[in-house]
């Protein structure tokens, strides 16, 4: 087995080459969590799930001991979530300003333990998961202590995580990559809309997702269910709890922070409300509970936001692609996902911020430098976003008219 390790700033990326493994294939399964997200004790029994992972469904497969898993890590996420606010210690923020806490380096080092790297092509996560110290009490991580109730909590979950990693199949994944934003939606995380967080984990082959799941691990309400989908379509599998609404007026969902003049312009001409939201994984959400017409967003995220997301909205019959192919060509296209050094999806008419490029030093230069491939991050999606919620002719024919129009006297900033 040969493991290439690639850390790009805030980001770390593993590419694995793989050997066949001799392991013997596990024979038992896990039956589903609370749904209500409360501690709870795994239970082994063989299930279907235990034949479609590494059956005629193995995506299916995956994806059931996935929802699984993510019950689990949702205990731990929200006894960290409550301490939060009042313990501060266990945050901060990252050179690009972005927020940052314990919950997003641990929940990742969780999912690298569910997909281990024997088994699967590739794996592509936010975080740098540097100076994790998980082997010896006090736990801490890149300096951030972790409280002794939530190393408990934390030592609880990675033993469930385990041992739903001995059920995936060692042979049936070695062609598919893994995306994840281990906490969708930290700034808000962090300042009490928790709700609007979620667990993304993406699943792709051939450079595209197949499979995914995006997973709110904090109720929407005290005491309320917790909400989730997961879907792949090329299986016909989708399964969730969604909080579904009726007769929501047509908005764009948007970002809880500022946006750009080609957004506010959009929203007039579509005679459009804005919905603010939080994270990536929670505007495909509210799309498929109805309370958003369109999620369409110029300024860039990146493909560990996008990954699981796109597959899931696909997997319900909706679409998630760039939004400057929308705007060019009116046909809807994917980006690309692939653990490497380059950026698949490179935009010339993008713009550099502090999140999409490589050297932070550059922005100080007066002029700053002409964007290229070799200066901006690899996994940021600096072709905007496209999504709705189904194929439907009529209303992606309105938006991309309405794009198109707009754009001629305010041109998307694309970053």
């Amino acid at each position: 087995q040969q493991l290439i390790y690639l850390d790009l700033d805030q980001t770390a990326c593993v590419f694995a080459t793989q050997t066949e493994s001799s392991a013997p294939e596990p024979q038992l399964t896990h039956t589903s969590g609370s749904p209500k997200g409360e501690e709870h004790t795994i239970q082994r029994e063989m299930t279907t799930e235990a034949k479609e992972n590494g059956g005629t469904k193995p995506l299916t497969g995956l994806l059931k001991l996935t929802e699984e898993a993510c019950f689990a890590m949702s205990d731990f996420v929200q006894k960290v979530y409550k301490r939060l606010t009042d313990d501060r210690k266990m945050m901060t923020t990252k050179a690009d300003n972005s927020f940052f806490t314990i919950a997003d380096s641990l929940v990742q080092l969780m999912t690298q333990t569910l997909y281990p790297l024997d088994k699967f092509k590739e794996f592509c996560g936010e975080e740098s998961q540097k100076n994790i110290n998980v082997a010896k009490r006090p736990y801490s991580i890149d300096g951030l202590p972790v409280p002794d109730d939530i190393a408990d909590s934390f030592d609880k979950v990675f033993k469930d995580i385990s041992a739903i990693a001995a059920q995936i199949s060692s042979t049936q994944y070695k062609d598919i990559g893994i995306f994840v934003d281990p906490i969708d939606g930290t700034r808000e995380f962090c300042n009490g809309k928790g709700e609007q967080c979620s667990i993304c984990i993406g699943f792709t082959r051939d450079e595209v997702p197949v499979a995914g799941i995006v997973f709110r691990p904090i109720p929407l309400s005290p005491g309320g269910k917790l909400t989730y989908m997961s879907g792949a379509k090329e299986e016909g599998y989708k399964h969730g709890e969604l909080d579904l609404v009726e007769g929501a007026p047509a908005s764009i969902l948007t970002t809880n922070g500022s946006i750009s003049q080609f957004t506010k312009n959009l929203m007039e001409e579509l005679k459009y409300e804005r919905t603010k939201a939080g994270g990536c994984g929670n505007k495909m959400m509210l799309l498929l509970e109805g309370k958003g017409t369109a999620y369409i967003q110029d300024r860039g995220v990146s493909r560990w936001d996008t990954c699981a997301a796109q597959a899931v909205i696909e997997a319900c019959g909706g679409v998630l692609c760039k939004l400057s192919v929308v705007e060019s060509t009116g046909k809807l296209e994917s980006y690309h996902y692939r653990v490497g050094d380059k950026n698949l999806d490179f935009n010339e008419g993008a713009m550099f911020t502090k999140y999409n490029i490589r050297d932070k030093s550059l922005l100080k230069q007066d002029p700053p430098p002409k964007i290229s491939e070799e200066l901006v991050q690899p996994y940021s999606n600096l072709c905007g976003i496209f999504a709705v919620k189904a194929q439907d002719d009529k209303l992606i024919a309105s938006l991309t008219k309405a794009i198109q129009d707009i754009s001629k006297t305010s041109k998307p900033e694309y970053s």
